[in-house]
């Protein structure tokens, strides 16, 4: 698979005519840190039997943070869809 780069930042197309999300990690082990800290945040949210709120709570914030991490560039972007609309309207 082939990817080209888009007018936002860490938004790429495919030659597939998809688009991926670029999220940046340091490592592989990053990843598997970020996937096991999502595995445990999904498993005690989706667990209506789970009663210990500093578990909830650590489940939220790493789910925030994970929001967060997705959301650093949507200022470049909402500049680009601010774009687009102009060029639309002209």
């Amino acid at each position: 698979m082939d990817l080209q780069s888009t007018p936002l930042k860490g938004i790429v197309r495919s030659s597939e005519d998809g688009l991926f999300y670029l999220f940046p990690i340091q490592s592989l082990s990053t990843l598997q840190e970020m996937k096991g800290h999502l595995t445990c945040a999904i498993d005690v949210l989706s667990n209506p039997d789970e009663n210990d709120t500093e578990k909830r709570l650590d489940a939220v914030r790493t789910l925030n943070s994970l929001v967060a991490a997705l959301s650093v560039n949507d200022g470049d972007y909402y500049d680009a869809i601010d774009i687009a609309f102009e060029e639309i309207r002209e």
